[in-house]
């Protein structure tokens, strides 16, 4: 995907403003994020489940407060609706964002797809590690790193907050070459305002150990047996998903096409500041709610409300989130 630098500069432009509540975490510096200790506030929480003959795990980092107002699109009335629609609280302010993260074990492979945020962009977040302590693995066990794209809340605990070298000391990173591209490109980097730079950065800095160790890949590839990347383009210009099949199961794991589990469903129209087109990131939403719809495919999403596993159908000429029952196999 070739991006419009200009549509993406004037998009990006709303975020400062948008990010400029007390309930958000306001970054000066990398310094600020990477000296902050990083203690989770919670303990950690993970969920399994089973595709086949795969294992997934939901890996909790924790949450996020954000003005409702992060929506170009925010109608109170509309925002009270969906959230009714979908049995969530509703603030006229405010709406909460889960971060998750997942963790695949195929018979030979532990796979992490993302990395949560860093412990220093809030108290709420920052569970990564923990969670992934929890499942009983260690970062040296894991075999691959795949990016649904590079954000700061999906690298988070890639590196050493102190160090800055690389946790996952045994695994290539994966990610797509556009979106690699992407967030080096120092043309967008230096049109980004003085409050954007800091996200951008710490991004840069978690992915840069791996360096030396990366995959760039295109949409379609097959990572590993049964695990198919597949493009979302619009929240970034490489933002891609992940496809699980296995026996008769399937899921997509749909990285960052929703943000806002109360209202996206019903208004999958509204998008993010942080699509880097958000015209482009409605489209692929429709597309996407139709096709889980259609194939009755179980999804996972990094901001869905934990632990992220359901079905989507049809209701009331758009969409509803149906959670998934608890998956009791061993």
């Amino acid at each position: 995907m070739t991006v419009d630098r200009r549509k993406f500069l004037s998009v990006a432009a709303l975020v400062p403003a948008a990010l400029a509540t007390p309930s958000v975490l306001q970054l000066s510096s990398v310094a600020s994020a990477q000296d902050a200790a990083a203690k989770p506030a919670k303990s950690p929480v993970i969920m399994r489940r089973r595709i086949g003959e795969i294992e997934v795990f939901a890996l909790m980092d924790g949450y996020g407060i954000f003005p409702n107002g992060m929506f170009p699109s925010f109608e109170v009335k509309a925002g009270e609706a969906a959230a009714k629609l979908a049995h969530v609280p509703f603030d006229p302010a405010t709406f909460r964002i889960g971060i998750n993260a997942y963790l695949i074990k195929t018979k030979d492979r532990i796979i992490a797809v993302d990395a949560g945020a860093p412990a220093g962009m809030s108290p709420t977040m920052g569970g990564w590690a923990n969670a992934l302590a929890a499942v009983g693995v260690t970062p040296e066990q894991i075999d691959m790193m795949f990016l649904t794209h590079i954000h700061v809340d999906h690298v988070g605990g890639l590196a050493d907050p102190k160090t800055g070298n690389k946790i996952l000391t045994n695994a290539p990173l994966v990610v797509s070459e556009a979106e690699w591209k992407f967030v080096h490109d120092d043309g967008i980097y230096a049109a980004q305002s003085k409050d954007f730079k800091p996200l951008w950065d710490i991004s840069r800095a978690k992915v840069k150990p791996y360096d030396g160790v990366k995959s760039l890949i295109q949409p379609g590839a097959e990572i590993a047996p049964g695990l198919t990347t597949v493009a979302l383009p619009g929240h970034t210009p490489g933002h891609l998903g992940l496809r699980i099949d296995s026996g008769k199961e399937s899921l997509l794991i749909w990285g960052d096409v929703i943000h806002g589990t109360a209202f996206q469903f019903t208004q999958p129209d509204w998008s993010f500041p942080l699509d880097a087109d958000q015209v482009k990131a409605a489209e692929t939403r429709k597309a996407i709610l139709d096709m889980v719809t259609a194939e009755d495919m179980m999804v996972a999403g990094m901001h869905l409300d934990f632990p992220g596993f359901g079905f989507v159908e049809r209701a009331n000429g758009a969409y509803r989130f149906v959670a998934a029952p608890y998956d009791y196999r061993a």
